[in-house]
């Protein structure tokens, strides 16, 4: 009878010691998440105050537009047709400017692009200084966009594109964001100048009550993958409220039944705002427990699900960013 009580104790002592090596690992794997996400907060912030500063040199561009009008160089760009500064000889210093043909007010666009000229070299520097911005743009009512680094937007756009039909502008007009403040584009998307898959930050720029132009950060997806997932050991997945794939590591994609992420571009005319391949939605998964999974986590807010792919058990925490409404999916991989 003392026998069979000693090996009872020495199986509960086991379990205990179990149960609190799985609460260490569990903390230490929050804390770990949690730095990883505080470090894209706090990145993402220092995007938000630099798009604010770019903002008030642009309100002082409008405030000193005849000076600036009169004194500006009307022979820095060579305009051809809808393009600016487009095609394999373009200079690097510059922008390249788009001017859609659905702009009727062709003097209001030469007056834009002279007072606005000076955004170059401060775009140029943004772009520069900040790793994860792949381009920073902006584009007007009037069928007017300025982008840098420049690339051969005659090959790649048509010439009669409404830029105010796109996400990267409407998101931040005045009927989808009336409050005017900075807007995160959170739904990633293929960028329309081959960037691959980006998502946007946006700035809506007023002058006397009226909206002059969306200023925009783009973000490489990329960049997220290089700058903050390779610095960590754990298999994440970061996915939109949509329940699409943002980023991830390889064995975690491969655990979730989904195919390699690839670098997708679209080159060829760009005919919408979007372009979402369904493949990396996790709500549209074949698995039927990957949907059942994601359905928890978005639908019903819960924060942990055990995944029963081909009878191997994979547990999956779920945590909520800060800044972006988006999900760190942690795959506990055995």
């Amino acid at each position: 009878m003392k026998h069979f009580s000693l090996i009872a104790i020495l199986i509960l002592c086991f379990a205990i010691s179990c149960n609190k090596k799985k609460e260490n690992d569990l903390e230490l794997a929050s804390n770990e998440i949690a730095t990883f996400m505080t470090s894209i907060d706090h990145d993402f912030e220092e995007l938000e105050k630099e798009l604010l500063k770019i903002e008030k040199f642009v309100i002082e561009l409008f405030e000193n537009r005849e000076e600036i009008l009169s004194n500006g160089d009307r022979n820095k760009y060579k305009i051809e047709g809808s393009f600016a500064n487009s095609g394999p000889n373009q200079n690097p210093e510059l922008s390249t400017l788009y001017l859609t043909t659905k702009g009727k007010d062709r003097k209001a666009v030469e007056e834009m692009i002279l007072l606005t000229n000076p955004l170059d070299e401060l775009f140029k520097n943004v772009v520069e200084k900040h790793d994860v911005i792949s381009q920073v743009y902006f584009n007007s009512a009037i069928q007017l966009n300025r982008l840098y680094p420049p690339y051969d937007a005659r090959t790649m756009l048509d010439p009669d594109l409404d830029v105010t039909s796109f996400n990267f502008y409407y998101e931040a007009d005045e009927k989808h964001n009336p409050t005017k403040s900075l807007v995160w584009v959170e739904e990633i998307y293929v960028d329309p100048v081959g960037k691959g898959w980006v998502l946007s930050l946006l700035n809506p720029i007023y002058f006397r009550n009226e909206l002059k132009m969306v200023l925009a950060f783009d973000i490489s997806i990329n960049s997220i993958l290089e700058n903050y997932l390779s610095k960590t050991k754990r298999q994440l997945v970061i996915i939109d409220q949509t329940g699409t794939v943002v980023a991830g590591k390889p064995k975690a994609i491969e655990a979730l039944s989904l195919p390699p992420l690839k670098n997708h571009t679209y080159l060829q005319t760009i005919t919408s705002d979007s372009f979402r391949p369904e493949e990396y939605n996790l709500f549209k998964s074949k698995s039927k427990e990957v949907r059942k999974m994601i359905s928890n986590f978005i639908l019903s807010g819960g924060d942990t699900f055990v995944l029963n792919e081909e009878s191997d058990n994979l547990v999956v925490n779920a945590y909520t960013m800060e800044k972006l409404d988006w999900l760190i999916l942690d795959v506990e991989i055995q």
